[in-house]
Order: structure tokens, then sequence, then C-alpha cells
């Protein structure tokens, strides 16, 4: 097994049976995804972070305490490391456990963050030169992101009901991508709501929807409340 640094963030590595060389073109995949966190959702704290390949029931999956993200994945398919990553990172970057009853609020945005970086990776890619490769294979990334969206079961987001049955398992995959089709347009026109997602873990548990989206607004920073404003008119 080889523990790789990634070559543009020092602090994440990746655990593999790959060598750097073998995994060269995943690594740049990998240190993609990170820069356009760095730009749209930067850390509240700076923290090391390993990646593994890890063939099992309980990945993909983000652990916040070990500083560890494993996904479910091989080399090969970047598309899908892509999309998994993108998600786990979405969670690493909330730094405390988020309110129970917001859970699957927090399911449906990293859903959400899955196309919105994926799709900025497309665009970047497509301008490396130096990655022939993955510059060629740049528009799959979104391709996949469009075929995975398809996959959703339809819910009326201003149904108190529908919104309990969310709560009570926020591991609803179909309906979580449902909620991510309404919010990525969101965030695609105001990509500076990214910034209020790692302040999702600092809201209370124990209120209403509305009531922690109004403590979400309030504790996030200034450029992101406007946005807030419109995601909860989502839900009303």
């Amino acid at each position: 097994m080889y523990l790789i640094r990634l070559p543009e963030h020092s602090a994440c590595y990746l655990y593999s049976e790959y060598s750097a060389h073998k995994a060269d073109n995943f690594l740049v995949v990998l240190d993609g995804i990170i820069s356009l966190f760095d730009v749209y959702m930067p850390a509240r704290e700076a923290l090391p972070l390993r990646i593994s390949l890890v063939r099992s029931e309980e990945s993909p999956c983000c652990f916040r305490g070990s500083h560890e993200i494993y996904l479910n994945t091989e080399i090969r398919y970047v598309s899908q490391a892509a999309y998994q990553f993108s998600h786990e990172m979405c969670h690493f970057r909330i730094p405390y456990l988020v309110a129970e009853n917001l859970r699957w609020l927090e399911e449906s945005i990293c859903e959400t963050a899955s196309h919105f970086y994926m799709r900025r990776l497309a665009h970047v890619l497509a301008a490396r030169a130096d990655r022939p490769l993955l510059r060629e294979y740049a528009p799959r990334f979104s391709e996949y992101s469009v075929n995975v969206m398809r996959e959703t079961k339809e819910i009326d987001l201003t149904s108190p009901l529908q919104i309990r049955r969310l709560e009570l398992n926020w591991y609803l995959r179909e309906e979580n991508r449902s909620v991510a089709r309404r919010l990525l347009p969101l965030f695609e026109s105001h990509p500076s709501l990214w910034q209020a997602v790692p302040y999702l873990g600092d809201i209370p548990p124990g209120f209403s929807l509305k009531d922690s989206v109004a403590i979400w607004k309030k504790i996030s920073p200034a450029g992101s409340r406007q946005a807030i404003e419109e995601l909860q008119l989502l839900f009303s």
C-alpha cells in the first residue's frame, strides 16, 4: 500500500494500492476538487485529510474526527470518484455534527455539492493543456452528473409530512437528489451560499425548519444571507 501526498495539497494524502505514477490522473481530480472547495467553501480550520479507497457497506463516508474520507470506487473510475469525493468533502468541511432534524438538509446539500463541483471540475480540466487525457475526458464529469440527477423521487418541499419523513430518514437518496435538483440552480446563481454550509453544524437542535434556517442566516457570513433567504422560500 502507498500513502501518496496530493501534489497541490500537502496535508492531504491518498492511501491506495496504486503508486503515485499509476494514480497520477486520479490525484489531479482529487486536487482539483479540493481547490474548488477552497474557492467556494473554504475550511473554517485547516485540517489534514487521508483519502482511502475502501470497498465496504459503510463507504463512501466521512470521518471528521479522524480526518478521513472513504471512497467506494477504483482508480480508473474518475467520474464516480469525483461524485463521491465532492459529497464527502462537503461533509468534511462542516466541522460540527449537524442537528438530527437537519441532517436530511445536510445530505441534500452534499448531494448538491457532487453536481456543483463535478460540473466546475469539467470546466477546469477542459483548460488543462498539460493533461491531455483529462482534458479530453472533462465533459464526462458533467454527463455523469446529469445522468445521476435523473434518478430522483419528487417530493413536495412545502409539505410538513414529507419534510418530517426526511427528518426521520435522512438517507433517502432519491429524495435527497430531488432536493438537490431544487438547490443546484440556487447554488449556481449564488455560489457565495457555499460559505454558509460549514455553519450548518452551529445550529442548535430542537428548532423548527423555519427557525433553524433563520438561525443559519444569522450566524453565516454576510455575503451568503440573501441566498439563504431565497433557499427558505423553497420550503414555504
